[in-house]
């Protein structure tokens, strides 16, 4: 059954809060995430030296600078941030761009949340950019509230019910550190999406995920009154469990 089997996804951490970036989506090989240094090797990239990297980040390959940035940062080549943040500023991949952007960040460069946080007040960009650039700076435990406004318009357009899945999964990110009319708008929505038993599964699944992330006893009762009204003895289930990891880590 697709809904056990989303719950069993959720329970194992997969469809966590924040996931991963985009690059390391695309990085991804039989559900197993590989190291840069496999991504590099398997484009023919093998001398991992400082020289060498910084040479790869003219790879006509965007999967390799992204590599090679992330590579860079997670061997400590502090000193290599000015070629990253001139590779940076010729990017044209945007899933290259949120590699190395946060690449820079590795490397104590503060311009790479800057274009973080430039890309996510950008309102062409496809939601699911808007996603992985939310992850990125969850990963990188930086302030998203200045993506609130865009991420809402985007998320109020998307017709894709797995984008809007994965879009209110974010919001409890964005909730960090949004201002309180955002906050505010952030719970009646997660509120609604949750309390509506009409919506796709998926949805009302992660909408408790993420008032569960967010916490606060308001939170708790929203999914306590869910647990009431459900009908779904899965959901139901999935909501319990929500509500007991909740109440066992208060924020």
């Amino acid at each position: 059954m697709i809904i056990k089997h989303h719950i069993l996804l959720l329970a194992l951490g997969i469809c966590n809060l924040g996931g991963i970036v985009a690059f390391s989506q695309g990085a991804a090989s039989n559900g197993g995430l590989r190291s840069f240094a496999y991504v590099l090797a398997s484009h023919g990239v093998t001398d991992l030296s400082e020289e060498s990297l910084i040479s790869a980040l003219t790879h006509s390959d965007p999967e390799v600078r992204s590599a090679a940035a992330m590579k860079l940062a997670e061997d400590h080549h502090d000193d290599a941030a000015p070629a990253v943040e001139s590779a940076l500023s010729r990017e044209q991949n945007l899933n290259a761009q949120i590699a190395l952007a946060e690449g820079l960040w590795g490397l104590h460069d503060g311009k790479g949340i800057a274009h973080l946080h430039a890309m996510c007040t950008n309102s062409s960009l496809k939601f699911t950019t808007l996603i992985s650039v939310i992850d990125a700076l969850g990963i990188t435990h930086s302030p998203s509230g200045v993506c609130a406004e865009t991420f809402f318009a985007a998320m109020g357009r998307s017709k894709e019910p797995g984008e809007i899945a994965a879009g209110t999964t974010r919001l409890s990110v964005i909730f960090r550190d949004a201002t309180p009319e955002q906050a505010r708008r952030i719970l009646t929505t997660l509120q609604l999406l949750l309390a509506d038993t009409k919506q796709e599964a998926d949805i009302r699944l992660e909408a408790s995920q993420a008032l569960a992330n967010i916490g606060t006893p308001e939170c708790a009762e929203a999914i306590r009154a869910a647990i009431s009204e459900e009908q779904n003895p899965d959901i139901r289930v999935f909501f319990e469990a929500t509500l007991k990891g909740l109440q066992k880590s208060p924020h």
